[in-house]
Formats: C-alpha cells, structure tokens, sequence
C-alpha cells in the first residue's frame, strides 16, 4: 500500500513533465477566450508540479509533494498539495510515513520573483511516548491542523515552467492529544519546488 502511495505521487508530479512536450492537443472550445476563436488563452490557467525536500542528520526524511492549481491572474494561484514524507532515525533505526493533505493561495510580486504563500496544512504522522527514564510507553498515529506563512524566490524557466523555493513558518497549530507537527527542529520549512504553467 505504502508502495502504491508513492508511485502514485511520483506519477502527479511528472505532470509537468509531461505537460511540457504536449504542445499539439487543441483546447477545448470552453477553456478558449470568447472573444477570439483564434486566441488559445484561457479565462483561467493551470499549474502542476511539486515540491521535495530533504532532511540530513540523525533523522533523515524525503519529503514529495505534488501539486495541482487554477492560475485565475498572473500574480494568483490557488491550490491543492498532497504530502508523503518518509522519516528514518539513523540511531534506532525506526522508520515512519508522514501524509498531509494542504490547500494553498500563492501570490506573486515584482516581476512575479516574489513569492507569498499562504497554507493550511492537515498532517497525520505518528508519536512515541516515552517515560522519565527513555522506555517507551506507547506509539499511535495523530493529526494536526496547522497554517504556515513564508515568502520565497520564483525563477522562470521557460514560458511555461518555474522553480521556486520558499521558507514557510507555522503561525499556529492545533491538535487534539497537545503534540505540536512542527517542532523547533523542523523549523524553518524549506521547499524547492518545480512549477508547470498549461
């Protein structure tokens, strides 16, 4: 099943890819301008791809992130990002699967170089519960609601593709059992992403 998950992530944020040598296929008549039959744009544009990230030192982790958005303006995109972020602890070698599921709202400015963004981010991930003297108590999965902010620098590639990286930071996080996702060692956030504009 873990397997499957992560194919099917893998297989989201080729899309861009994918997109990128697909330049034949005509619109369909109601993606077109009504102005203009000979005009291909759009009302409203789209945008795949995704984010990785990486984590280096006694807890390693590969994060993927595929995204898909509507490009209502040049300077707004508003979408959806799912998370699968495979953590190793290198001392006691225990390994855990981290899933997430984000809405977005990105805002780009000067020159469209600036980047804003605005997350809410739903995470399920699991805790161990340790004693005063280190043995373990328990270990269950919990979930929790958290709204990141960040800024970050948008570079453009082609007139369809970008990458991006962007330093986010949690302003607030709740969860039912009072364990906070995003702890002083996972902050701050730092993704590169890749972005494809159809």
């Amino acid at each position: 099943m873990k397997r499957l998950l992560v194919l099917i992530l893998i297989f989201f944020m080729a899309q861009g890819a994918w997109a990128q040598v697909q330049f034949d296929v005509p619109l369909p008549k109601s993606l077109r301008t009504v102005n203009s039959k000979d005009n291909p744009d759009r009302k409203i544009k789209f945008q795949t791809g995704g984010n990785v990230g990486i984590q280096i030192g006694a807890l390693m982790g590969l994060e993927i992130q595929p995204k898909i958005a509507i490009v209502p303006i040049e300077q707004l995109s508003i979408g959806l990002t799912a998370t699968y972020i495979f953590r190793w602890n290198v001392p006691t070698k225990e390994v855990s699967n981290t899933f997430g599921l984000s809405p977005f709202v990105e805002g780009y400015l000067f020159k469209k170089q600036l980047v804003l963004h605005l997350e809410y981010e739903f995470v399920n991930f699991p805790v161990r519960e340790y004693d005063a003297y280190g043995f373990e108590i328990r270990k269950f999965r919990t979930s929790s609601h958290v709204f990141l902010v960040g800024a970050g620098y948008r570079r453009d590639l082609s007139d369809h593709s970008s990458i991006s990286v962007i330093v986010l930071l949690p302003v607030y996080q709740y969860n039912p059992d009072g364990v906070k996702y995003y702890g002083a060692w996972y902050t701050p956030i730092v993704r590169v992403g890749y972005n494809y504009l159809f």
